[in-house]
């Protein structure tokens, strides 16, 4: 499998075309088959069990959100941040009700000055994917 991860903007999810294969989910965008993003936005909903040690935060970065969803290994991370709070995360492509999801493998709180730089690596990387 491949474990490249992409840093694009939440807005792709918007118009790809989700797919899986033999390797799993993935998402087709410029002819790629992506299946892992590094995104970051502020947390604008959160929703968690602590019975079953999981749940799901949807992530905003202004212009488009999706959501994200976790298991007990990432609970304990998860119930340190907020509603508001800046993050990136680390995620394999998911579906939730025909929607694009991902399942997060890592999350982390950040700073406004890295999630600017962040924000506009993946403007970057987006034009560079694109051409």
């Amino acid at each position: 499998m491949d474990y490249t991860f992409y840093m694009l903007p939440l807005s792709v999810f918007k118009d790809a075309v989700y797919g899986s294969d033999d390797e799993g989910s993935f998402v087709e965008l410029f002819g790629r088959k992506m299946r892992r993003f590094h995104i970051v936005g502020s947390i604008a909903a959160m929703e968690m069990n602590s019975e079953s040690g999981s749940g799901y935060i949807i992530v905003d970065d202004t212009f488009s959100s999706v959501l994200v969803h976790f298991q007990s290994s990432m609970f304990r991370t998860v119930e340190n941040l907020q509603k508001g709070d800046l993050v990136e995360v680390l995620g394999d492509v998911d579906t939730y009700n025909e929607s694009i999801t991902l399942s997060m493998q890592n999350i982390r709180g950040i700073d406004l000055s890295r999630y600017s730089f962040n924000k506009l690596e993946s403007i970057k990387n987006l034009q560079a994917i694109s051409k």
